[in-house]
């Protein structure tokens, strides 16, 4: 019941102002190996070696989004500072590393604050889209891809208050979103919008009820 998770561009537009970087999951495969504990660490904590691995995977995945050098941790603490103070979106950039062995990325993601207020939420909720979800080529078939999905989630509750966190993916994918990420299901708004038309559809994971899918 593992999963690896890698993202990919929307071309389905149901509530475009929600994904901030556009993306939405592209495929969850079976999975084998396992490597030893796993952490979550924002990319400037990372080690460098660690972070060039994430930058040129990110990279190479979507090489249109530009998003590889934002994984250096290169001005992550003043890009913060600068979207405290101004009042701006949030985004911080993950990657997830194998204790036993820091300097290689397993995985990367960004977390980013959206400014569209989830159906059905408080006002003032934060919801947080889990963007550009990618595991490291050499890694993926290790169950890893539910992993980073789940700590990153957790991550944004834990750090960025986060009342809700959004994934966009394609119907096919939705059950295990559901059934072994903890995320839950939210059917289109209108009747105008069809989850059976090949686009993508919403799961949320509400901090208030989320268990996080049994991932530790």
């Amino acid at each position: 019941d593992d999963v690896v998770l890698a993202h990919r561009v929307c071309h389905s537009p149901p509530r475009p102002s929600e994904m901030s970087s556009g993306c939405t999951t592209r495929a969850l495969y079976p999975s084998s190996s396992l490597v030893g504990t796993l952490t979550l660490v924002r990319a400037e904590d990372a080690p460098k070696r660690c972070r060039v691995d994430a930058a040129t995977f990110n990279q190479d995945e979507w090489p249109e989004r530009n998003e590889g050098p934002g994984f250096l941790g290169i001005g992550a603490g003043a890009e913060r500072r600068a979207a405290e103070t101004s009042g701006r979106s949030r985004a911080e950039r993950l990657i997830l590393i194998d204790d036993d062995s820091p300097d290689v990325a397993v995985g990367s993601v960004i977390v980013a604050e959206s400014a569209v207020l989830p159906r059905g939420a408080a006002p003032g909720t934060i919801n947080c889209t889990l963007n550009s979800l990618v595991i490291a080529p050499k890694m993926r078939g290790g169950g890893h891809g539910r992993t980073l999905t789940t700590k990153a989630a957790r991550w944004a509750m834990e750090h960025m208050n986060a009342g809700v966190v959004t994934v966009w993916c394609v119907k096919p994918l939705l059950a295990l979103y559901v059934d072994r990420c903890g995320f839950e299901y939210e059917p289109p708004a209108k009747a105008s919008f069809d989850d059976d038309d090949g686009g993508d559809v919403c799961c949320r994971a509400w901090a208030h009820r989320w268990r996080g899918g049994g991932a530790s």
